[in-house]
């Protein structure tokens, strides 16, 4: 008897829908499966695809929630493109070089390597990062306050800073506590990077005296001596309120 991938059980006990793939599943968890959306903080879509074949889910009668994560989906694509030529880094082996995961895939590319989040005041995404640092981060993905996730453009203050070629979209602020782009904004005046939001009761009470000089990696570490500054811009230093750019 064919079963539900999602929930395990038969299909013949709910009723079910035939997705644009050809894969069948319960309505019901869809609906719920696509409802929830991603887990934690970082905006991603492996949810919006068929458990079988990793092929979009697309439905005539989901649409009413396919079609917000794709429109957002697109949003994200098109910053993450911007981003990464922002970056330099639209000519990586990994993507140019024949075996590689993501070769002559620069979406893909872009969008496994930077994070972005939910602004909980304009509800648009935002970039936090690249995801190799907030790997260090250690508390389990659903323990975050989504109300703490603010963009740079809503930041309060942000109204006077302004960008005559991208408005908004690239305004950031640097983590309190390291040369890192800041994804929490938290208590309503300390921004924080992934790694450092794991570790704020220790950093807050930590003097200032202590707090490493740039370069500082993740969770207030002295990076290695020659080392360069992640941000690659001069920046006030470690231990400031407010730093945006």
């Amino acid at each position: 008897e064919d079963m539900c991938m999602v929930c395990s059980e038969s299909l013949a006990a709910a009723p079910a829908i035939q997705i644009d793939c050809g894969h069948i599943f319960h309505y019901q968890c869809l609906h719920e499966l696509l409802s929830r959306r991603w887990n934690g903080a970082r905006i991603t879509f492996g949810f919006a695809h068929c458990p079988i074949c990793k092929l979009k889910i697309n439905h005539v009668s989901l649409k009413s929630l396919t079609g917000p994560i794709w429109d957002l989906y697109e949003d994200v694509k098109n910053k993450a493109l911007v981003r990464i030529e922002y970056m330099g880094l639209q000519n990586q082996e990994e993507i140019t070089k024949p075996g590689k995961p993501f070769y002559n895939d620069p979406v893909g590319y872009a969008i496994d390597r930077l994070c972005y989040y939910m602004c909980s005041k304009c509800k648009k995404p935002y970039f936090g990062g690249e995801r190799q640092c907030v790997v260090a981060a250690t508390a389990p993905e659903d323990r975050f306050n989504p109300d703490e996730l603010v963009c740079g453009g809503c930041i309060p203050g942000s109204s006077e800073q302004n960008c005559s070629k991208h408005g908004k979209d690239f305004l950031e602020y640097k983590c309190r506590y390291c040369c890192s782009v800041a994804v929490w904004f938290c208590f309503g005046t300390t921004h924080f990077c992934e790694p450092c939001h794991q570790d704020f009761s220790r950093l807050q009470n930590m003097p200032k005296q202590d707090l490493p000089v740039c370069p500082a990696g993740p969770k207030a570490t002295k990076l290695a001596a020659g080392a360069e500054c992640p941000l690659f811009i001069e920046h006030p230093p470690t231990g400031s309120i407010l730093l945006g750019w």
